[in-house]
């Protein structure tokens, strides 16, 4: 996959799953540079269902304590290029090796798969192909995975390549649709169909769905939690904006009413109240700016200005701004505390994860035609340490796992 079209190529549909998806490029970028994504032919495995006898109180399995003094461990997802399956492990920063495989996650081959690690527990819920299918933007399952059992289906029609939200109280929301009519072959080559999309929110314990917003258009993208507010960024025919959305009465105001659709790369500041992306200049279709959106005044802020496409912005905890600048340098660190330079060498180091105490994030590290390297880092000191993970396999960053689960 390759950035540097996007600014200078029409629109199409391809373009425009691959342009309005921020978070799966962000991971698509990975993916493209450590391995060939061939689309899955064959039918998934059979999938366990969720059904009345779950136990509530089963879905989160408490992890073991450590010393309050350990460093943490990274829930990580490994894909064998070309596989139908993939493992979930359970990797403590600085340490020699990976856990073994706690969980099997079957899908389509080489599928994508994005996951997230609900807070205070080792559940992590992940999204995966799973639907065959010519049409992907759809094709995706939300599943619920718990070490030591069989991870189990929650809900289908998930946006293709799409990561979960989970907020900090444990809500799970995913992005959904059904596909609208295709454009008529006489009608502008460049028009793209228009989907009815929603955001939905879902339960972990019954897999039970409910409609938090829904919307008309070519995108609904999760891009953060503000204050009990989910953040969404939408495109539509005639413009792209970002909104502020109740997840309990679904009122939405609009924040930023008229942006690019070009916009990724999102996390929130939470020491500024703002967004932070990454988004294609307004008039110079070959600069890439970083902005900083206040999600109480709307006000947009420019951070960056650049000729590279690959600067993978991330608010850094307490402040601060962490990107890969021009040519892959390596991860940069700019208005905080800690010094942070290309910790890993050349290359585009993307932030994938926070834990909850702020204290450390985990990134990965990618170069083309090598897989990705998983590390971290102590947020206050900029001290690096190893994110160890099975050896050929494609990574997915779920986050950070608590010691202990909490009430």
């Amino acid at each position: 996959m390759r950035f540097s079209s996007y600014a200078r190529s029409p629109l199409t549909r391809r373009r425009l799953n691959r342009i309005a998806l921020p978070c799966a490029l962000l991971a698509a970028l990975t993916g493209t540079m450590t391995a060939v994504l061939a689309d899955g032919g064959a039918p998934a495995p059979a999938i366990s269902r969720v059904g009345r006898l779950l136990v509530p109180t089963a879905v989160a399995a408490p992890a073991a304590p450590t010393a309050p003094s350990s460093p943490p461990s990274v829930a990580i997802l490994a894909t064998p290029p070309g596989a139908s399956r993939t493992t979930l492990h359970i990797a403590p920063v600085g340490g020699a090796k990976a856990g073994p495989a706690l969980a099997t996650l079957r899908h389509l081959s080489d599928a994508v798969v994005r996951a997230r690690v609900v807070p205070r527990t080792r559940l992590v819920v992940a999204t995966a192909e799973t639907s065959p299918s010519r049409d992907r933007s759809f094709n995706a399952t939300l599943f619920r995975i718990q070490p030591g059992a069989e991870p189990v289906a929650l809900c289908d029609g998930v946006v293709h390549a799409s990561r979960p939200l989970v907020t900090a109280a444990g809500r799970v929301f995913v992005s959904r649709g059904v596909a609208g009519p295709e454009p008529q072959p006489d009608n502008d080559p460049a028009q793209l169909r228009v989907d009815a999309l929603t955001i939905d929110e879902v339960d972990l314990a019954t897999g039970a769905i409910r409609a938090v917003h829904r919307y008309t258009g070519h995108l609904a993208f999760l891009a953060g939690e503000w204050k009990g507010e989910l953040v969404l960024y939408r495109v539509s025919p005639a413009s792209a904006d970002i909104v502020l959305v109740d997840p309990d009465s679904g009122a939405a105001r609009v924040i930023a009413p008229s942006i690019p659709p070009f916009a990724r790369d999102f996390s929130i500041d939470a020491a500024a109240g703002a967004l932070v992306f990454q988004e294609r200049h307004e008039t110079d279709p070959g600069t890439w700016v970083i902005d900083r959106l206040d999600l109480t005044y709307g006000k947009r802020t420019r951070l960056e200005a650049s000729a590279s496409h690959g600067l993978a912005p991330y608010a850094w905890p307490g402040g601060g701004l962490a990107y890969t600048p021009e040519r892959a340098t390596g991860l940069f660190v700019i208005g905080a505390r800690a010094t942070v330079r290309s910790p890993l060498g050349p290359g585009i180091d993307a932030i994938q994860a926070v834990s909850q105490d702020a204290a450390w994030v985990a990134a990965l590290h990618t170069n083309p035609s090598a897989f990705a390297v998983p590390f971290a880092i102590r947020v206050e000191s900029g001290e690096v340490a190893t994110i160890p993970a099975p050896p050929g396999a494609r990574i997915a960053v779920a986050g950070f796992t608590s010691a202990k689960e909490e009430p």
